[in-house]
């Protein structure tokens, strides 16, 4: 892999937590007499960044600072659930970044999450063994949501190399859009949640263990699949 790079999205893919954003959603909602249905949750929550989010939820544009306290109010939920829960990376994932590192491939995270669960993130999960803290990309409140490329791009930036020898890891559908829209030469999807797929041709793994590494060499690169 000469001049491309690894791009994990991280909720659901990296850290498989949907259960855990489920129920911090259901009960946030709850709180709000607000109710979504299982396809609303799917286009407008998962892969998404909290103020397209909460704007759909609330049917208004907020401000910034209601945006802040709605989306933290929210994710104090959700990190009160990954709490109750055993907390680690998604299955093979801690073998596939220490192959990834050793082989000198650059790589980055992606999420839609904002600061204080990214932080809470490299607290619980020790990604600061695997992954440059400025390789951490997060929503700032700066970047397009998903499926906008935005934060992919940026992403590729950060690692300085080339978008279309560079592979994305990803388990929404906002994400896949969006990793599409990046124009990277291979997407792999992650299936964490038993999701159909059905609509994109891209290889689907149930652990990263499946992973096909051979498409990590140079010759496997820059060979778009859409």
């Amino acid at each position: 892999m000469k001049n491309g790079g690894v791009i994990f999205d991280f909720n659901g893919t990296l850290f498989w937590d949907s259960e855990f954003q489920e129920t911090a959603w259901d009960k946030y909602l709850e709180s709000h007499n607000r109710n979504l249905t299982l396809a609303q949750k799917k286009e407008y929550i998962h892969g998404r960044n909290n103020k397209d989010t909460l704007e759909f939820i609330f049917k208004r544009e907020l401000n910034d600072l209601e945006i802040e306290q709605y989306s933290e109010e929210k994710e104090i939920i959700y990190r009160n659930e990954c709490l109750k829960n055993k907390m680690q990376l998604a299955p093979g994932a801690v073998e596939l970044l220490s192959y990834l590192n050793a082989h000198s491939i650059p790589i980055a995270i992606a999420t839609a999450s904002g600061k204080s669960n990214v932080d809470f993130f490299i607290n619980k999960l020790n990604l600061l063994d695997y992954f440059a803290e400025e390789h951490i990309i997060y929503n700032d409140g700066n970047i397009k949501g998903k499926p906008h490329p935005d934060i992919f791009v940026k992403a590729i930036d950060k690692l300085g190399v080339n978008s279309y020898d560079s592979i994305i890891f990803e388990d929404s559908f906002s994400g896949i859009q969006a990793a599409m829209n990046c124009k990277v030469a291979n997407i792999i999807i992650v299936n964490s949640t038993k999701e159909n797929y059905s609509e994109f041709k891209f290889p689907i793994i149930g652990h990263f263990d499946e992973f096909n590494r051979n498409l990590l060499s140079c010759s496997c690169m820059g060979k778009s699949k859409y």
